[in-house]
């Protein structure tokens, strides 16, 4: 779908308008969308603090996979993620069998909890009955692509059986023998996801804010593109003129070279992966994950994955090439208000071309806004 007229878009205004309550709307429906916590490698023998949508939460590994509960023990408040893991295979201190089963042990007073949230063991009450109450919520949570996902809401199936709004992104890439993958170190910028996502597939920008890097301010005219929607992804391909740089392999630095494709994938709803064909068959792909600490507030993920110039020596030089380009973004993106991304289209002025993209994504996200009125979640 792509945007009409040669100016501005006409308004779509309607119950999921930007106002407190239709932002309510969009934060409470996501709730049951999968979000990114951590990285894998974060995650080790130890349970982990996070956040996520304004939540303490806490993800561990027990008896094999990965589980996330609230950071906050029934008994009296205290952080899980101050505890351990009991791998339920020994006897207590105090003499009480193993639980059985892989606990998160709470650090005060020895509470342990199961797998599924329950309390399995209370030392102060040896051999009595714990009460049924005596458990924690326990969350989805998987690994996929080199990141911890949780789900916040699974629906009627619960953590066993999570049915999400939208399927983890798909990333075939991920694991290529072929490709050299790195992580780019995580970053947080004070603005939502839904701006951070937007400013990432907003080519627009690269002659005025990365000037000389990514763009030319003598050559502001965005290429002709056409953006395909369907119910998961929203995509385009466009033909990006940029200088070259050792960073992608390029034999000429600062003289222009075609991109072409460049293409540009959402994995609705905040997920986006950029596909670049360079010479000699060669690609260089990013991969950015952003997740809301907060509404506010937006943590992201991000990996690199490229077809050339292999040695892990040429790392460093690909990273300082993204912090150069995150460094450039960050203060554009945070100055943005409303801070959160307006999903009615009349609150901002928008141009056919070159924001075609950007009117899609805020399409969806009026959608998903809608279905949170929808379910009742949220009063007008």
């Amino acid at each position: 779908m792509s945007g009409t007229g040669d100016l501005a878009l006409p308004g779509e205004a309607g119950p999921n308008e930007l106002d407190a309550a239709g932002e309510a709307a969009l934060d409470l429906a996501l709730r049951s969308a999968w979000m990114p916590v951590c990285q894998s490698s974060e995650l080790t023998d130890r349970p982990l603090p996070v956040r996520l949508s304004g939540e303490a939460l806490v993800v561990v590994r027990l008896g094999g996979t990965v589980a996330a509960f609230p950071d906050l023990c029934v008994h009296r408040g205290t952080a899980l993620s101050l505890g351990w893991v009991d791998p339920g295979t020994s006897p207590a201190p105090d003499g009480s069998p193993p639980t059985g089963e892989a606990c998160l042990v709470c650090p005060y007073h020895g509470w342990s909890y199961g797998q599924s949230g329950e309390v399995k063991r209370i030392p102060a009450v040896h051999g009595r009955a714990i009460p049924r109450r005596a458990r924690i919520e326990r969350y989805a949570a998987v690994e996929h692509i080199g990141l911890v996902w949780v789900l916040l809401e699974p629906g009627p199936g619960g953590w066993e059986h999570p049915a999400p709004l939208y399927p983890l992104p798909e990333a075939p890439w991920w694991g290529d023998p072929a490709l050299r993958t790195i992580p780019i170190d995580t970053y947080d910028w004070n603005c939502s996801p839904a701006r951070r996502i937007e400013n990432f597939i907003d080519f627009s920008h690269f002659p005025w804010v990365h000037e000389g890097v990514l763009g030319d301010r003598a050559k502001p005219v965005s290429p002709e593109h056409v953006v395909e929607s369907d119910e998961t992804t929203i995509s385009f391909q466009i033909a990006l003129e940029e200088p070259q740089t050792s960073v992608k392999g390029d034999s000429a630095p600062g003289t222009k070279v075609q991109r072409d494709p460049t293409t540009y994938t959402v994995h609705l709803p905040y997920s986006v992966t950029l596909d670049q064909q360079l010479p000699d068959a060669n690609r260089f792909i990013l991969f950015v994950a952003a997740s809301p600490l907060s509404s506010k507030e937006t943590r992201t993920f991000t990996w690199n994955a490229r077809t050339y110039r292999l040695d892990p020596s040429n790392d460093a030089e690909l990273a300082d090439f993204q912090r150069l380009i995150l460094d450039q973004d960050r203060p554009i993106t945070e100055s943005q208000r409303p801070e959160q991304l307006p999903v009615d289209l009349s609150e901002e002025l928008h141009i056919a071309g070159p924001d075609q993209a950007s009117i899609e994504f805020r399409r969806h996200l009026g959608r998903i806004a809608a279905l949170g009125w929808a379910n009742g979640k949220v009063s007008g």
